[in-house]
């Protein structure tokens, strides 16, 4: 059967639109397929901007924030009602989540003491609470052989944000009055053979107890600078400086105000010098 040419054209015509369908279709299809990947590579750059951004963000539980907290809960121990008078802390010279401290005593069974102790802060910290090790050895119902303190009895359950480090500084020197030692409970306490001699036998334990605040202000333990990163230091008292501090204290009440009542000299306190010996005397 033959073709003729009219027959030929309709045939190429046919062939050409066909082609120009499938490259119709294909350039259809490959701008379909460029939207789709710019699409993709848009939102793949907004997810990476937006964790830029997030890395970006100052978080509460950051580390950066945690140490100004620290820092400004140490600053604020500045006022009067924060840091209880007698006790004296600073932070590590290495780490900031490190307190080194010291406790004086003036009263009571361990009166004289000079207890030296290490706050040790946690990196959850305010959600958990720090701990307290005392670096003197002590004979108390609150610290078990290794010098740790429990404050399980006074803080039961720690409150972040509500229970600060000023609290337990404030129940470290409180540990040592007769307030709190008649109201301590068996179970909160480590050292049993203390409680129990508080509780039954008050006489052997003031004995112990007094041992224990004289071992803490002899030389071995007072000038003892253990850790080296404990900014807190004690050095011995030169002959001529106690003199010129004896000298200063004693001039300060040679001339004592004058009372506005009958304008006479107020009585003088004629122990004072003594009682800076018998300082002198425990320094020793």
């Amino acid at each position: 059967m033959s073709t003729g040419p009219s027959s030929s054209r309709t045939n190429l015509q046919r062939s050409n639109s066909s082609v120009s369908n499938f490259l119709s279709k294909t350039r259809q299809l490959s701008g379909s397929l460029r939207g789709s990947r710019s699409n993709k590579s848009t939102v793949i750059d907004a997810m990476e901007h937006d964790a830029q951004e997030e890395k970006l963000k100052p978080k509460n539980n950051s580390e950066y924030f945690k140490r100004y907290e620290l820092m400004i809960e140490f600053s604020n121990l500045r006022n009067p009602n924060h840091c209880p008078l007698g006790v004296y802390v600073m932070p590590s010279s290495d780490n900031l989540n490190v307190w080194f401290g010291v406790l004086f005593v003036h009263k009571g069974f361990y009166r004289s003491g000079v207890f030296k102790f290490r706050i040790n802060i946690p990196e959850s910290y305010p959600n958990t609470p720090p701990t307290v090790t005392f670096l003197t050895d002590m004979f108390h119902p609150l610290v078990d052989t290794q010098g740790r303190l429990s404050i399980a009895q006074q803080f039961p359950v720690w409150r972040p944000h509500q229970d600060y480090i000023f609290h337990i500084l404030h129940y470290i020197k409180n540990a040592y009055k007769r307030v709190v030692l008649d109201g301590l409970v068996e179970k909160y306490c480590p050292n049993k053979e203390a409680y129990r001699l508080y509780r039954n036998d008050p006489q052997i334990f003031s004995k112990l107890a007094q041992q224990c605040a004289q071992l803490s202000i002899t030389e071995s333990y007072l000038f003892d600078h253990f850790p080296d990163n404990n900014m807190i230091k004690f050095s011995p008292l030169s002959e001529s400086k106690f003199d010129e501090l004896k000298a200063q204290i004693l001039n300060s009440t040679a001339h004592p105000p004058l009372s506005e009542n009958n304008r006479e000299l107020l009585p003088m306190d004629t122990d004072l010098e003594d009682r800076i010996m018998n300082l002198k005397k425990g320094l020793q």
